[in-house]
């Protein structure tokens, strides 16, 4: 891949790692932990994403993934850093540990500089398979569409159902202690710095989702009618969702569940899920029992292109098929038990705790949530406008709240 000036702001010198000291790394490990033959390696290709550089080399009987964090070189190489990778791979080890969830093995790692390399590294499993996002739209392979895509959703479900038996008292990142014991440290996340680098950061672990949403969610500041309106509106929707701590308890799910993260073959099963960064527990109504990100656009207008996008995405009566079918199948897999009973309106749960931490996609939401509660008749904007300027009369207001209430449940 041709390197850019984002990727050299980001990566820096990371993008300059050179194939002989990749092949080097990979023949020790292949040798020394994997007991394989190293001979004749390749760097079959590296893929440069948000977070991290993947390279994939294959030597004559075996191919390994070799990710490389941003934060591996300069002021980004801090202990934080560290500390967020080793719970990334605890995750990993214990998922692969505990359940039949197909994630990738990890064969070897390294926090520090000192090796072939020069950087931190992770080497994990290849998994075969490609990602939901380039199958999904897709009509070339061998199943009719409707029916590969429903069996993608069946093999996700399945696959998911896998994380029900690890619960948590805490929120916060997994990490082993040093006995090798799991625990729940702080979580992890990270800042964009001016000139392109990204600088890790931990707070928690929290007791509640309660006390994470008290040190997370930042009302915005009300300069102006949009302003007033949003923080109205979110108040009104949040009054009407003080679950996040029922059922008590914390599950897993990954991190970023969405279409680029799931592999999957040909017939629609599920390979792999790839992608731990950040991986943390999450209240039981975000959990494994949540949707996939694929099939929940609508709820986030601000990231949803349709109708002016019809070859890259669902229109939401298509959508809402699909979580009829993705609820269906887990509730099978959960032998409707526990958690499922959390997945049917999941995906308003998710759009809400979307609003509460991410302020660019509040408005958006609110208006999506003001449009269905009141219906197609009115006009979103036009409500908002009157919620900012003070002129949404009492009885309208009872009746938005009854009906956010009936809808968010």
């Amino acid at each position: 891949m041709e390197d850019t000036d984002s990727d050299r702001e980001i990566f820096g010198p990371l993008l300059d790692i050179t194939d002989e000291s990749l092949l080097q790394l990979a023949a020790r490990i292949a040798s020394d932990l994997l007991k394989s033959p190293s001979s004749g390696g390749k760097l079959v290709t590296r893929i440069a994403g948000s977070y991290n550089i993947a390279y994939i080399v294959e030597s004559e009987s075996i191919r390994l993934v070799i990710r490389v964090p941003c934060t591996g070189w300069g002021s980004g190489m801090t202990p934080t850093a560290a500390q967020a990778m080793e719970s990334q791979i605890a995750t990993m080890r214990l998922i692969r540990d505990k359940t039949s969830m197909p994630v990738p093995e990890i064969h070897a790692f390294d926090t520090t500089a000192n090796n072939e390399i020069g950087a931190p590294y992770l080497c994990m499993s290849f998994l075969p398979g490609k990602p939901v996002s380039q199958v999904w739209f897709d009509n070339s392979g061998t199943l009719p569409p409707e029916e590969l895509r429903l069996r993608i959703l069946t093999s996700v479900s399945q696959a998911m159902a896998h994380l029900s038996c690890l619960v948590f008292d805490t929120m916060g990142a997994i990490m082993e202690d040093e006995s090798g014991a799991i625990v729940v440290g702080p979580l992890y996340d990270c800042d964009e710095q001016e000139h392109g680098s990204i600088n890790f950061t931990s707070s928690g672990p929290f007791s509640s989702t309660s006390a994470f949403l008290k040190d997370k969610y930042v009302t915005a500041r009300q300069e102006n009618v949009w302003g007033k309106a949003k923080a109205k509106v979110m108040e009104a929707i949040i009054a009407c969702r003080p679950i996040f701590d029922s059922p008590p308890g914390f599950v897993l799910c990954p991190p970023d569940f969405d279409s680029q993260n799931v592999l999957v073959d040909d017939q629609g099963t599920v390979t792999g899920f790839i992608d731990w960064d950040f991986a943390q527990t999450m209240p039981r109504s975000l959990g494994y029992a949540r949707y996939p990100g694929w099939i929940t656009r609508d709820w986030d207008p601000l990231m949803y292109g349709w109708p002016h996008m019809p070859d890259s995405e669902d229109s939401p009566e298509t959508l809402q098929r699909y979580r009829a079918h993705y609820n269906a199948e887990l509730g099978k897999a959960l032998k409707w038990q526990g958690d499922w009973k959390l997945t049917e309106n999941s995906h308003i749960t998710e759009a809400i705790w979307i609003a509460m931490l991410h302020p660019m996609n509040r408005m958006e939401i609110c208006r999506k949530f003001v449009q269905v509660a009141l219906g197609d008749g009115i006009k979103a904007l036009d409500v908002l406008y009157d919620i900012g300027t003070d002129e949404y009369g009492e009885e309208d207001w009872y009746t938005l709240r009854t009906n956010l209430k009936r809808l968010i449940g």
